[in-house]
C-alpha cells in the first residue's frame, strides 16, 4: 500500500504533530544557545568558530590550529556556511538555528520515508518522534558541524530510495559526500548490496540494480576524489599499531579508542557499533526481526520497502569492519553504524509500538465487547502502561534533561576576560593550560597557543607541532628560571598568559588526563614530581606586577611585562 491511499486527514493530523515535536526540541535548543552572550556547542568550538572568518578575513591569522581545523572541514560544509555568510549572516550565531532546519527536513522525510514501509500515520509519527528523541537528546545535530548535515540528507536519501527516484538519490549522494563522506560510502555499499541474491546466493539479473550501481560508484569516486589531495597538516594519517602506542587513543586518553573491555570496545564509544543508550525505548526496535514473521495486523501491512532497513543495516555494518581493517584510513568505524543506527531504531521500534498498541486495543476491545469487569490486576496494568507511554514521551522532553545532559553546551563563566581579549587586536596570541582556553577563540575570536579542545592526535604532522606547543608551554609555566619563560614568550610571540588560580598546587595537573595521558607525559609527570617536593615556578612571583585583570577563577597576565621584568631567579 502507498502513502497515496493514506486517509489525507490522518495524514495531516499526524505530520502536523511530528512537526511540532521538532520544533519543540529545536525552538527550546535555539533558544538555550542564544539566550546568552557566552554559550557554545562543545564541538562546534573545534568546527564551527574558525569560519568566522568568512565574516572577518583578518580573524585567527597564520593560526595553526585555525587552518587545520578548516582543512578537515568537507567542502560542501564550507560552502554552507561561506554562503551564509555572504548574506551577513554570522557562523556562530548561524550554527545555532541551523539545526531547527536540518531537523524539520529529516523530520518530514523521516515521516514519508516510514509511511513508505508501513502506512500507517500514527506509526509515521511514532517513526518521528523517535528519531527526534535520538537526535536532540545527542550532541550530533546540535552541532551544526558536518555531522548534523547528514541526517536530513540520508532521511531523503532513503524516501526518495523507496520511491526509486534515481536521480535524486544521486544528487542526494553527491551531497552526502560533500558534506560528510562516510555516509557516501554507507550509501554506495548498500547499491552493492543490492546486487547480491541473498538466498540463491548469486547476483541480481535485475538490470536497474546494475545502473544504479554503476551511476552511484560514478557520483562515489568523482566526490571523493578531491579528498585524497590534502594540504600538508592532512598528508599523513598515524597508523593502527601507532595509535596503540600512544596514550592518547588508550583508556581516559583525549581520544580514548583502545583499552576498553571488549564489550564497550564494540558497542560504545568510536570504536563501537554506537548503540544509542537513551532513551531506552529505542531498543525496542531490536525486536522487529523476531515480529517480522508473526500473524499480526499492523505487522502484515508492512510493504516491501521494509528490505530497505536491513540493506542499511548489512551496508553499516560492512563498512564497519572495513574500517576496522584497514585503520585509521577510513576514519573511526563507530561513524559507519553509529548514525544509522539511530535512523533503523527510531523505524523499527515505531512498528513494534504501534504493533504492541494494535494488540492492546484488540485486547481491550474484547474484554468490553464481552462486557467482562476488568480485574484489579488488568487496572494496574492500564495504569501503568499509560504512565509508561506519558513518561516516554514527557521525559525525554524535559528541556533539563535534553539541554544539560545530552547537547554539550559551554557556558563561559569568566566574561571579563573574554570581553578584555576581544577589544584586543586581532593578532594576539594567548597561551594557557586551563581548560579555559579551549572558550577563547569562540568567545574572544582570538588565537590561543594550543588547548585541550584541539589536540588532535590523528595527524602527526599537525600534532607534532602540538605536542612540542605543549610541552613548551608547561615548561614555561613551571619553569624557576625567568630566561626560559621569556624565551618562550619570544619564540611564540605570545601576548598574555592565562592562569588558573590553582595552577600551582600540587595536584592541578592530576586533574588534566590530556596533560597526563599524552605522548608528553613524561614531562607533565617530571613538573608534577618538581611541584610535589617545593620546586618554586618564577610565574607566581609576576602575578602581581603583570596582573591584567583576574575573576573568580583565571588570572589575565601581559607578556609584554613579563619581559621588562628582571626579578631574580626563583630556587627550591
Amino acid at each position: 500500500m502507498q502513502q497515496k491511499t493514506v486517509k489525507k486527514s490522518c495524514f495531516g493530523l499526524w505530520f502536523g504533530l511530528s512537526i511540532i515535536i521538532c520544533l519543540y526540541y529545536g525552538l527550546i535548543s535555539a533558544h538555550y544557545g542564544l539566550s546568552q552572550d557566552y554559550v557554545v556547542q562543545d564541538d562546534a568550538r573545534q568546527h564551527v568558530v574558525w569560519l568566522q572568518r568568512f565574516i572577518d578575513p583578518q580573524l585567527f591569522p597564520h593560526d595553526l590550529i585555525a587552518d587545520y581545523f578548516t582543512s578537515l572541514a568537507p567542502w560542501g560544509y564550507k560552502a554552507f556556511y561561506w554562503l551564509a555568510a555572504k548574506i551577513g549572516i554570522e557562523p556562530i550565531f548561524f550554527a545555532k538555528i541551523l539545526p531547527i532546519f536540518l531537523g524539520l527536513i529529516t523530520t518530514i522525510y523521516t515521516y514519508l520515508f516510514s509511511l513508505q514501509i508501513l502506512p500507517l500515520p500514527s506509526t509515521a509519527f511514532l517513526s518521528s518522534l523517535f528519531l527526534n528523541q535520538l537526535i536532540w537528546l545527542n550532541d550530533d545535530l546540535i552541532t551544526a558541524t558536518p555531522r548534523a548535515f547528514l541526517y536530513p540528507l540520508f532521511a531523503a536519501w532513503l524516501y526518495y530510495l523507496s520511491r526509486s527516484n534515481l536521480i535524486l538519490c544521486l544528487i542526494l549522494m553527491a551531497l552526502q559526500g560533500l558534506f560528510y563522506p562516510q555516509l557516501l560510502l554507507v550509501e554506495v555499499a548498500f547499491l552493492t548490496i543490492r546486487l547480491l541474491r541473498w538466498k540463491k546466493l548469486g547476483f541480481s539479473q535485475d538490470k536497474q540494480a546494475y545502473l544504479w550501481w554503476i551511476l552511484g560508484l560514478i557520483v562515489t569516486v568523482v566526490v571523493l576524489y578531491p579528498l585524497t589531495q590534502k594540504p600538508p597538516e592532512l598528508a599523513t594519517t598515524v597508523t593502527a599499531s601507532q595509535m596503540q602506542q600512544m596514550p592518547e587513543f588508550n583508556l581516559h586518553g583525549r581520544s580514548k579508542f583502545f583499552g576498553v573491555n571488549p564489550i564497550v570496545f564494540w558497542i560504545y564509544g568510536s570504536s563501537g557499533i554506537g548503540i544509542p543508550r537513551f532513551p531506552p525505548i529505542a531498543w525496542v526496535g531490536f525486536i522487529l526481526p523476531f515480529l517480522i514473521r508473526k500473524r499480526i495486523r499492523v505487522i502484515n501491512l508492512i510493504t516491501d520497502q521494509i528490505i530497505i532497513l536491513r540493506q542499511v543495516a548489512i551496508a553499516s555494518i560492512l563498512m564497519f569492519f572495513i574500517a576496522h581493517l584497514v585503520l585509521p584510513k577510513f576514519h573511526l568505524p563507530g561513524r559507519y553504524t553509529y548514525h544509522t543506527i539511530r535512523f533503523l531504531l527510531a523505524i523499527s521500534t515505531a512498528i513494534v509500538v504501534s504493533s504492541l498498541i494494535d494488540l492492546f486495543r484488540k485486547w481491550l476491545k474484547q474484554k468490553l465487547k464481552n462486557k467482562a469487569h476488568l480485574k484489579i490486576k488488568d487496572k494496574i496494568a492500564i495504569a501503568l502502561l499509560g504512565l509508561f507511554s506519558l513518561i516516554v514521551i514527557i521525559f525525554p522532553a524535559n528541556p533539563a534533561v535534553f539541554i544539560n545532559w545530552f547537547q554539550g553546551w559551554k557556558v563561559g563563566q569568566d566574561t571579563a576576560i573574554y570581553q578584555f581579549l576581544a577589544q584586543q587586536p586581532k593578532d594576539i596570541l594567548v597561551a594557557s593550560l586551563s581548560p579555559e582556553i579551549s572558550n577563547i577563540p569562540a568567545f574572544s575570536q582570538r588565537s590561543i597557543l594550543v588547548g585541550k579542545e584541539f589536540a588532535i592526535a590523528y595527524h602527526p604532522n599537525y600534532y607534532n607541532e602540538i605536542q612540542q606547543r605543549t610541552v613548551d608551554t608547561l615548561q614555561a609555566q613551571y619553569t624557576n628560571d625567568i630566561t626560559i619563560l621569556k624565551s618562550f614568550i619570544n619564540k611564540y610571540q605570545v601576548d598574555f598568559f592565562i592562569l588558573d588560580k590553582d595552577a600551582f598546587n600540587p595536584g592541578y595537573l592530576k586533574k588534566q588526563n590530556w596533560l597526563i595521558y599524552s605522548s608528553w607525559k613524561s614531562e607533565t609527570q617530571k613538573i608534577m614530581k618538581e611541584l610535589e617536593s617545593g620546586e618554586n615556578p618564577v610565574l607566581p612571583k609576576l602575578i602581581d606586577s603583570c596582573l591584567v585583570l583576574s575573576t573568580e577563577d583565571l588570572i589575565l597576565l601581559d607578556n609584554k611585562c613579563i619581559l621588562k621584568n628582571n626579578i631574580v631567579n626563583n630556587k627550591k
